[in-house]
């Protein structure tokens, strides 16, 4: 796994703890690399051959020219035992824009403006820079804000009730499901499982839908006094 693929996995699943009360999250189908249970790939097979809702999912999706709200998160592991917990903030703004930024128990970001996406660990002091544009389908955050049609032929979209279920066609993406869930064209909740078979659920409140964020809130500002770690190609 290359080092934004480790980032992408240990962002999505363990950006912060706090204890918090929330109902039991939905049980989805945690689906194992081919390499992982090859038992499991008739129930792959039946979902591949179920429905496309990628264009309902597109639509959805039109909806939201911004967004902003807080979250809370839980961790599971593939036997659904918790291991972690977490709160922070996430904002989206049309096109690719993006700030995932958690509070406890460790500060972090992750923020992109479509072009330049940063890693920020803030107890290390260190920010890591990548090619947004090449980098866009290996995080959940930025198919928030995409309409790419040439990137979302790389996932397979499936829906139940008011939930739509994302699975990349590749099973090296880091993100082996990504699961919205709408209310009011409002997302409510968010669930991702990484390659790892790790689940991660973020349950939204405080939500601003298509309110005014101002662009600088997904740009990085990289000071003297950090360690940078330059991934972009020349």
């Amino acid at each position: 796994m290359n080092k934004f693929k480790a980032v992408v996995v240990l962002f999505a699943c363990f950006a912060g703890s706090s204890l918090w009360q929330t109902p039991q999250a939905q049980t989805v189908e945690v689906l194992p690399r081919p390499d992982f249970a090859p038992h499991m790939q008739a129930m792959r097979q039946q979902r591949m051959a179920a429905e496309d809702a990628s264009a309902e999912l597109m639509q959805q999706l039109a909806l939201v020219k911004a967004f902003s709200a807080t979250y809370r998160q839980r961790v599971y592991d593939i036997q659904q035992q918790l291991l972690q917990e977490g709160e922070g903030t996430l904002s989206l703004k049309q096109h690719a824009r993006f700030r995932f930024e958690s509070e406890t128990p460790e500060p972090s970001l992750l923020v992109s403006d479509g072009k330049t996406l940063w890693f920020y660990n803030e107890l290390l002091e260190q920010v890591s820079i990548y090619n947004a544009e090449s980098e866009v389908g290996q995080t959940p955050f930025a198919l928030l804000t995409s309409a790419d049609k040439t990137l979302w032929q790389q996932y397979q979209v499936t829906k139940q009730a008011q939930s739509f279920f994302i699975h990349p066609l590749s099973a090296d993406n880091p993100v082996q499901q990504l699961m919205l869930t709408f209310s009011d064209n409002k997302l409510i909740e968010m669930q991702v499982i990484d390659i790892n078979q790790q689940q991660s659920v973020y349950v939204f409140s405080d939500i601003v839908l298509n309110g005014r964020l101002a662009d600088g809130l997904f740009r990085f500002k990289v000071t003297d006094n950090l360690d940078v770690d330059d991934q972009r190609k020349p």
